[in-house]
Parts: structure tokens; C-alpha cells; sequence
């Protein structure tokens, strides 16, 4: 049993990330936003801007808050495994409002690499499941609210949250799919691809 924090405990991969913690018997403290020291042996830091909406509409506000908060994460116990989320995005720049998220979880990449703290990074693909929130793409094609792809064959990283989730707990790679976008907007906006899987 092991005393574990979990920083955006409310956002949709930390409420599954809680749930499962507390199902394995672990001691879960959830923090918002007022971070604290804690007495714990595992850190699992997931706060951050995470809406299409709010990052499109303040990037520079988005890459403040990414570097804040992880920098008052670390602050909880020195000595804690640190368990970081990261994106997958950070292996691309697109020249839009969307970068400064990318470039703002790069940064914080290289900055835990050399803070001498002990940690683990995922970068997280676009999640899925039951919770999803409303601005997320696959949510969008699933309520048929998606816009068509320009292009049918670009490649997209995904995964189901409880695969993430279960991942992040037992601290083994993520089980990340490789879908192309036109096969995200037929499967999901058909039905054919259901949100149990």
C-alpha cells in the first residue's frame, strides 16, 4: 500500500487514475489547486490546461500555468517518485496555438531530466473513454459534431483511459494505438468502434 498524491485529480485520466489507486488500496491525496508538501512515496502529476478551448484561447496563459504547476508539483516531496504527464505532441511543432502546450510539456521534459529528481514521463496521446471531455475529438465524432478530416491518412496516437491509467499505475510503457484520422471519424462517428473497448 503506498501513499500516493495525485495532482488534476478532477480532470478525466485523474479521476480514473484515483479510482484505480483506491481500488488497489493505495492512501490517495487529491490536490487542486492548492498545492502542499505531503508525506507520500509516489507523485502522480497530471494538472494542466487540457481543453481545445482554453488552450486555442490563451497560449501563452497555457504554457504559464504548465511551468507553475509542475514546478509547484516537484515542491510536494523531494524524495517521491515523480510520475509526469507529458503529451505526445511534444514530438511535433504545427504552427498554431496548440504549440505553445506542446513546446510548454517539452520544456518541462528537459527540465525534470536535469533536476536530479527521480521520475517517470508519459507522454499521454488523445485519451479516450467514458468521461471524455466534450471538446476532444473522438467525444466530437461520437456525437457526430466532428469535422470531416482534410486528411484521411494522417496518422493519430490514442488510447482508452483505463489502459492509461492501469499503465501509469503499475509504472510499465503505455499501450498507445496508432489509428489514422479518417479511421477515428468513420469508427467513432458510425458507432462501430464503442467507447467499452
Amino acid at each position: 500500500m503506498k501513499r500516493v498524491v495525485v495532482t488534476g485529480s478532477t480532470g478525466f485520466i485523474g479521476k480514473n487514475l484515483v479510482k484505480l489507486l483506491e481500488e488497489n488500496g493505495d492512501t490517495v491525496y487529491e490536490i487542486g489547486r492548492n498545492f502542499r508538501q505531503i508525506d507520500c512515496d509516489i507523485i502522480y502529476h497530471l494538472a494542466c490546461p487540457s481543453t481545445t478551448n482554453f488552450i486555442v484561447n490563451n497560449p501563452t496563459k497555457t504554457m504559464d500555468i504548465i511551468f507553475d504547476v509542475t514546478r509547484e508539483a516537484l515542491k510536494i516531496n523531494s524524495t517521491a517518485l515523480f510520475v509526469n504527464a507529458s503529451s505526445m505532441g511534444v514530438l511535433s511543432v504545427d504552427n498554431t496555438a496548440q504549440e505553445c502546450y506542446n513546446i510548454a510539456k517539452q520544456s518541462m521534459e528537459v527540465y525534470l531530466k536535469y533536476s536530479g529528481r527521480n521520475y517517470v514521463n508519459y507522454r499521454i496521446p488523445s485519451v479516450y473513454g467514458i468521461g471524455m471531455q466534450d471538446d476532444c475529438f473522438i467525444k466530437r465524432c461520437v456525437n457526430k459534431k466532428a469535422y470531416k478530416p482534410k486528411d484521411f491518412n494522417k496518422i493519430h496516437y490514442i488510447a482508452h483511459v483505463d489502459k492509461v491509467v492501469k499503465c501509469m499505475v503499475e509504472l510499465k510503457e503505455l499501450e498507445i494505438e496508432q489509428i489514422t484520422l479518417g479511421e477515428i471519424y468513420e469508427n467513432f462517428t458510425s458507432g462501430k468502434r464503442g467507447l467499452d473497448k
